[in-house]
């Protein structure tokens, strides 16, 4: 089993490896090295098409169609290295059907110098992706610092 290098709030709905699937590995070629990691995003009753949520924070959230699970995708709230705005959430539907959602979470090379104890909710960028009808689009591009 692959290790998982996320926040803790998605940990466990990321997804490192699948076979077949090519938005994932096309992904993984383009963003994944040794501080910045993909995944895929799959919920606890096993679906991975999801209705997603953005507001202008930017918080992104996803929204399970067969459990009606929420998961958070990405809110500056939960990374210390972020600054984020006290205000009410008003959150519009991204795309206008289910679609599987792909992460990107990028770290600090601080990390890899000696003395620095590594914190997974300390990302410094994250990228969300949607794939609807084999077209990935990136709906998600910000910098937490």
């Amino acid at each position: 089993m692959d290790k998982i290098v996320a926040p803790d709030h998605i940990a466990n709905y990321c997804i490192g490896n699948k076979e077949g699937d090519l938005a994932l590995e096309r992904l993984k070629q383009e963003y994944e090295d040794n501080l910045s990691y993909v995944y895929k995003i799959k919920c606890d009753c096993g679906n991975e098409k999801f209705i997603a949520y953005k507001d202008d924070m930017p918080t992104v959230i996803a929204k399970c169609p067969k459990c009606m699970r929420t998961i958070t995708i990405y809110d500056l709230e939960r990374y210390p290295s972020a600054c984020s705005l006290s205000k009410p959430h008003s959150f519009k539907q991204v795309m206008d059907r289910e679609v599987e959602l792909y992460v990107n979470y990028e770290y600090s090379d601080d990390y890899i110098q000696d003395g620095f104890e590594f914190n997974p909710n300390d990302i410094t960028w994250a990228k969300v992706f949607a794939l609807d009808n084999n077209e990935c689009s990136m709906i998600l591009n910000d910098e937490t610092a």
